[in-house]
């Protein structure tokens, strides 16, 4: 009889093993796909200020591309998570359709054995995502306005136009005849400079150079051989001759790229901030908002992984395009969560880290509830917890409407 015992046990661990690798396998695609589809969405949703580089800054594709290089490890950090989520959901929503977990279930396979392929899929994604917000995505930041700023010194000059009052410099207007391609020099230069209200200034030079120092936003306008008229008040005035004078200025659009956000910051340098904060008595909000998101975000693989499930098992009259509009509306209730939770910590009603992690909690419960209810093992999780979660959703528009 133990013998007979083990030859019936061995053929159901091995159908147990096929099953895992055939779950993992069928979810595993769908959420590489809709990695691809989401993070091109959010690439699309950032082409304008691309393309205005291009055509109004003269900027050449190739060095746009690689400031969309620097770009995209954020957008695959947010995009990750949603990823599971649509993923798992298209790919259970695929077995289910087909009859396939109805199959497992009749085999006595509870619900906590199928979810186990899509935690290890879950926890195999985790460790990279978790790479991607604490290393990679800061790094990448950092280059991404570093390079900007590049583009902004070494196009400055090339584009101001000729016989033109250029305003590309803060109070100061500038015009100049020509620009010689092959030194970049300004030839008869008159500027007019009113950053400060008390005085007037006019300066004319025969030429000048603009010059520009890494890492420093600030640039310097070098004139060479000329004339400086300073119109002070009570109708004074003075003219002062110069061989060399230089005026330093600050381009418009280098005003947001003075200062690194915490986006930017590594690890490090975002837990002293958080420190001196501390000890001075003015905590940066900013600073603990994001340095809880980086550990919050990719958490969301886990709750996310198990919401897809849970409503992939459901039947749906919609097939897919149901199913993906189920995804975004969770998608934005996952925005929603998260912008109240930085507003609720920004106006200090709540601790920072919390506010954060609002969004998490909220979809931890959200996933795990019904696998508590129902005690981690369903006799028809189509019919009960998903199908009860997905007629709460079917009924959000006819409230709304009946609302209006």
């Amino acid at each position: 009889m133990a013998g007979s015992r083990e030859r019936i046990q061995r053929p159901a661990g091995v159908r147990i093993g096929i099953l895992d690798r055939y779950v993992a396998r069928e979810v595993a695609a769908p959420i590489a796909l809709s990695l691809g589809a989401i993070t091109v969405a959010l690439i699309v949703a950032r082409l304008l200020k691309l393309v205005d580089l291009i055509v109004n800054q003269g900027v050449a594709p190739g060095e746009v591309l690689s400031l969309l290089g620097y770009l995209l490890p954020s957008l695959i950090g947010l995009s990750l998570p949603m990823a599971v989520l649509l993923g798992t959901l298209l790919g259970i929503g695929r077995l289910s359709g087909d009859h396939e977990v109805v199959a497992a279930r009749a085999c006595g396979v509870s619900l906590l054995r199928l979810a186990l392929p899509i935690i290890l899929v879950g926890a195999l994604l985790y460790p990279f995502e978790v790479l991607i917000a604490t290393r990679i995505a800061p790094w990448a930041n950092s280059q991404l306005r570093s390079g900007i700023l590049e583009l902004m010194r070494t196009r400055l000059t090339a584009g101001l136009p000729e016989k033109v009052f250029n305003h590309a410099f803060d109070g100061l207007v500038v015009y100049f005849d020509r620009l010689e391609p092959t030194d970049h020099k300004l030839i008869n230069v008159m500027i007019s400079d009113a950053r400060n209200p008390s005085t007037k200034t006019k300066i004319v030079a025969r030429s000048g150079f603009l010059i520009s120092r890494s890492q420093d936003p600030i640039v310097t306008l070098r004139l060479l051989d000329g004339w400086m008229f300073v119109e002070e008040e009570h109708d004074a005035g003075r003219i002062i001759r110069f061989d060399t004078y230089d005026v330093s200025a600050m381009p418009h659009q280098d005003s947001a790229f003075i200062n690194p956000t915490p986006l930017e910051l590594s690890m490090a340098t975002l837990r002293q901030h958080i420190r001196d904060g501390r000890r001075s008595g003015h905590r940066d909000i900013e600073t603990e908002i994001e340095l809880a998101h980086r550990f919050a975000i990719p958490l969301m693989i886990f709750p996310f992984a198990l919401i897809g499930m849970t409503l992939g098992m459901a039947p749906v009259r919609g097939g897919r395009s149901e199913r993906f509009g189920f995804a975004l509306l969770l998608f934005f209730c996952y925005y929603v969560l998260m912008r109240g939770g930085e507003a609720l910590a920004r106006a200090h009603m709540v601790d920072s880290y919390l506010g954060a992690v609002i969004p998490d909690l909220v979809f931890v419960a959200v996933a795990l509830a019904p696998f508590l209810r129902h005690g981690f093992d369903l006799e028809d999780p189509g019919s009960r917890m998903g199908a009860r979660i997905l007629q709460w959703l079917i009924a959000i528009k006819p409230r709304a409407q009946a609302a209006g």
